[in-house]
């Protein structure tokens, strides 16, 4: 997570994520209406009425869902335990539960806030390994294996990262979504999120995505721009993610968790299981500006023009820049499910 400000992944972030859901009781969840964060990201994905609502949530559900969570601060089961709607399970490996508030913790409710309201059932695996980078990166393989989708928050940084790297680079089965990330002074290129995927580069991880959030709560600065002092800041976002809890457009975590949940839902809705290369493709392709949307979840025209702008910049660089942006928009989570149920192999 960046604040640019920045940040640290596990600072004050994690406070306010936590005191935001207590708020807006999004440790209720099994209700008919989403929670107000829920709804608004919800709206904002392009379910912006009730009948778009439950389209997707009367959608044939074709298989359940397995989300891996790989991380260093600890998973609470005891704050999630209101998100065991459409029988999702958790479970821990080679770690317990911890008995206070994390901020994994809170980026998984943000996920389970909008999985539970479209009755998706998710299968929940938590990997909480120590300091020891061959074990973390032993962790991301495992989870590689058992599950469809891995979500972390963190960034490893320095020469033993690339075992973090390498680790996720050989693990294709299973689509990687983390926030785009900064460190001070470092080069992006440094932690696993600097290898992640750029179509027009052959040697990115294709199955490694990143996300920034276009903040509820900072709507007129559109989306943060990612370092480019040279060419070791190899890092660049692929989603544009509308956040209701991210603190700004700096606030990168909960993008992950709105984007992971997004995948999670057309891992359980497609014919065919997919691959992360299809619902990559699918999230990409649906991305876009709806001036209408963004006007009703409270930009206004000039917001827009500016948002617009700064897309145009990051995805068609001026001569000598890197390209920064992937798919050139917002995500759209109502046109995905549309092209997912139509999708063959």
């Amino acid at each position: 997570m960046i604040e640019r400000k920045i940040i640290t992944l596990f600072g004050s972030l994690r406070v306010a994520i936590i005191t935001a859901m207590s708020l807006f009781g999004i440790f209720t969840v099994c209700a008919e209406t989403p929670v107000a964060g829920a709804m608004w990201e919800l709206k904002m994905l392009g379910v912006n009425n009730a009948d778009k609502l439950a389209v997707l949530r009367n959608a044939p559900k074709q298989r359940r869902v397995s989300l891996g969570v790989v991380g260093q601060g600890g998973v609470s089961k005891e704050f999630l335990k209101n998100f065991q709607c459409n029988d999702n399970t958790i479970t821990f490996h080679n770690c317990r539960s911890v008995v206070k508030s994390t901020h994994d913790t809170g980026q998984l409710n943000v996920i389970m806030a909008l999985t539970s309201a479209l009755k998706i059932g998710v299968d929940i695996h938590i990997w909480q390994p120590g300091k020891s980078l061959r074990k973390i990166a032993e962790d991301f393989r495992e989870a590689g294996k058992i599950c469809d989708v891995v979500c972390f928050y963190q960034s490893f940084w320095g020469e033993g990262a690339q075992k973090i790297t390498q680790a996720i680079r050989d693990s294709s089965a299973a689509l990687f979504i983390s926030p785009y990330v900064e460190s001070g002074g470092r080069p992006t290129s440094e932690p696993p999120q600097g290898s992640g995927c750029k179509p027009w580069e052959a040697d990115s991880i294709d199955h490694l995505i990143l996300a920034v959030p276009l903040a509820y709560r900072d709507l007129k600065h559109g989306i943060l721009t990612p370092s480019e002092r040279n060419s070791t800041d190899s890092e660049v976002i692929n989603f544009i993610a509308p956040s209701y809890y991210a603190s700004s457009s700096g606030g990168t975590c909960p993008a992950g968790a709105v984007t992971t949940a997004c995948a999670v839902f057309l891992y359980g809705v497609m014919p065919v299981k997919p691959s992360p290369d299809n619902v990559v493709n699918i999230l990409r392709s649906t991305s876009g500006i709806d001036r209408k949307l963004l006007l009703a979840g409270g930009m206004d025209n000039a917001t827009v023009d500016i948002l617009q702008k700064q897309i145009g910049a990051l995805t068609n660089p001026i001569p000598g820049k890197q390209r920064k942006l992937d798919a050139s928009g917002v995500l759209n989570l109502f046109e995905s499910y549309h092209k997912a149920i139509v999708f063959e192999q």
